[in-house]
């Protein structure tokens, strides 16, 4: 099992830019694939990340502005449209983020947070 998961994982390391967009995971694939946490890319997601439609950044501090978001750097991003990937454990992240009453609705029954 961990051979097999290991080639995927090295076989989608080469097919796919991630390293070109540092967006290699910090953890085997096998956990991924074992918590149910698997990748569907949209259409052309890669080509609009060349394009600079798509940015990725990480950042262990943010904040919203009007305008968007400002990172722990203190680098600002204009964006219309902010997605929190937030990794293995979102909840933990997410949690403090949004106020009561509403704080309990982004979990399901389930546990899964939902980013869509």
């Amino acid at each position: 099992r961990k051979a097999i998961s290991k080639f995927i994982e090295l076989y989608l390391i080469w097919k796919l830019p991630l390293r070109k967009f540092g967006l290699v995971p910090e953890h085997a694939y096998e956990e991924d694939y074992a918590s149910c946490q698997m990748a569907i890319l949209p259409e052309k997601f890669f080509p609009a990340a060349e394009d600079g439609r798509i940015c990725f950044r990480r950042s262990s501090k943010w904040c919203f502005w009007s305008g968007g978001v400002e990172l722990e750097d203190g680098s600002r991003l204009e964006a219309d449209v902010v997605m929190l990937a937030t990794g293995f454990d979102g909840l933990k992240k997410l949690k403090w983020i949004f106020p009561e009453p509403f704080r309990h609705y982004i979990q399901d029954s389930s546990g899964i947070v939902p980013l869509y």
